[in-house]
């Protein structure tokens, strides 16, 4: 078949990857003038691709059932070995994996390859206009008519519309009755309006985090922490800030913060005992 992939990221290039391999002539229209432009600036530009702690509790979903069939030991296999097969050799820090080059361009750069290898075809600068169903898909771009037996959309979310994800994915979507779910942040920095914000500015350390929601401890979580200028940001407070931004417009929202977690003492005695 003729399958036309919306988005030319990681999971647009993944799919014409593994939808070439089954013998479909595949095409891909991407509305920058390259793919995978948001692949090059993850993970601070190292890409941070996968990670040992491949289990269900970190995903806040209330389909933990349904999850439990994607995220398993035999999927994480298979995305590992796919990553191998196109050339990945991986530099694994803490669980967390990146490229050896530690250079998100290789991740980028091997998954367009393999696409061009298995004859993947590239429609660049190219902007969807609208997509009809009348026997076949009519895609009205901004560079001419296209028809295609099947269209996946791998356009992104809203989350860095300076890369191409600008939530235009969504409105095709609505022409073909699906049902959106309200798209909120999640893992994103914590914004405040603290006086002192400006002192810690620039600092990174291991801390161990508390949420707390109207007073109810809600969640804890450690790992490395960067103080900014307009608040506070780094992995632990990505895995909290998805929790916060649902419940933000209702809720009295505090982050509590141990700057010394790997004191096993209350730190009033601590400093009492110090000071004798």
């Amino acid at each position: 078949m003729n399958v036309a992939v919306i988005g030319g990221g990681a999971s647009g290039l993944v799919c014409a990857i593994k939808a070439s391999k089954k013998g479909n002539n595949v095409t891909i229209y991407e509305k920058n003038n390259k793919c995978g432009k948001k692949i090059l600036v993850t993970g601070n530009g190292k890409c941070n691709y996968f990670n040992d702690d491949f289990t269900t509790n970190h995903y806040n979903s209330k389909d933990i059932d349904i999850l439990s069939t994607i995220i398993n030991d035999d999927n994480k296999n298979k995305v590992l070995n796919f990553f191998e097969s196109i050339g990945i050799v991986p530099k694994i820090v803490n669980g967390y994996y990146y490229p050896v080059t530690s250079q998100a361009i290789t991740i980028k750069e091997a998954l367009v390859n393999e696409a061009k290898i298995r004859g993947v075809k590239f429609v660049y600068e190219c902007e969807i206009l609208d997509i009809k169903y009348d026997n076949k898909f009519i895609i009205n771009t901004s560079k001419g008519v296209f028809t295609s037996d099947k269209v996946v959309l791998s356009t992104g979310s809203k989350a860095a519309p300076t890369t191409g994800s600008d939530g235009k994915g969504y409105e095709l979507a609505k022409t073909f009755n699906h049902t959106i779910i309200n798209p909120m942040p999640a893992l994103v920095q914590l914004v405040a309006n603290e006086k002192y914000l400006k002192e810690w500015s620039g600092v990174r350390c291991d801390v161990k985090i508390k949420l707390y929601e109207n007073g109810e401890f809600i969640n804890e979580v450690d790992g490395e922490i960067q103080l900014t200028d307009y608040g506070v940001s780094g992995i632990c407070i990505f895995q909290l800030s998805s929790y916060i931004v649902r419940n933000l417009s209702k809720n009295n929202e505090v982050i509590s913060i141990n700057f010394l977690p790997w004191l096993n003492t209350n730190i009033k005695d601590y400093l009492m005992n110090r000071n004798n």
